[in-house]
């Protein structure tokens, strides 16, 4: 039926409100099926971005713990890859000095990560504590020996890779 059908003598009218309510509610719908996908996107991104640095600074704890004298400069450049800023000035610092204690010493360290969590992180930031334990070896103590090493690791996202900004040993 039209608008000009009758009944009973009355002109048959469309439910313009019922339709415009209709079109509401299918607009509110819409909306907030955007809004839904669009915060499930950021939690997922947000979640694999934190994934991401736990796994950085879990690298970079294992880089600092297990090193070889007789192969310094690799184990010197696996740290400063995975390095950025102040922390990676100051270990480039230190690294020529370090390399004289480390050959001298003869010592073969290697660690092992124990455990590994995020403090706090977001889409460019994060900070990390991690656990390692590393058996050291050296001309002091050829058994080796087991030291255990809790760090605070802070970290930057630089494109796709997380690099450790600051490091610090905490108890």
């Amino acid at each position: 039926m039209t608008n000009t059908d009758t009944v009973a003598g009355q002109p048959r009218r469309t439910p313009t409100g019922l339709v415009a309510g209709l079109v509401v509610l299918l607009v509110v719908l819409s909306a907030a099926t955007v809004v839904g996908a669009v915060k499930l996107r950021d939690a997922s991104e947000r979640d694999a971005a934190r994934a991401a640095a736990v796994t950085a600074a879990r690298q970079e704890a294992l880089n600092l713990t297990s090193i070889d004298g007789r192969n310094v400069d690799a184990a010197l450049a696996r740290v400063l890859t995975g390095a950025t800023g102040a922390f990676k000035a100051d270990f480039a610092q230190r690294a020529a000095n370090l390399k004289t204690v480390l050959t001298e010493n003869a010592v073969i360290a290697e660690g092992k990560v124990q455990d590994a969590a995020l403090v706090r992180g977001d889409l460019d930031t994060a900070t990390a504590l991690v656990v390692v334990d590393s058996t050291v070896k050296n001309k002091a103590v050829p058994a080796g020996r087991v030291n255990t090493y809790r760090m605070q690791l802070d970290l930057e996202r630089h494109g796709d890779r997380w690099l450790t900004s600051s490091l610090q040993f905490v108890s």
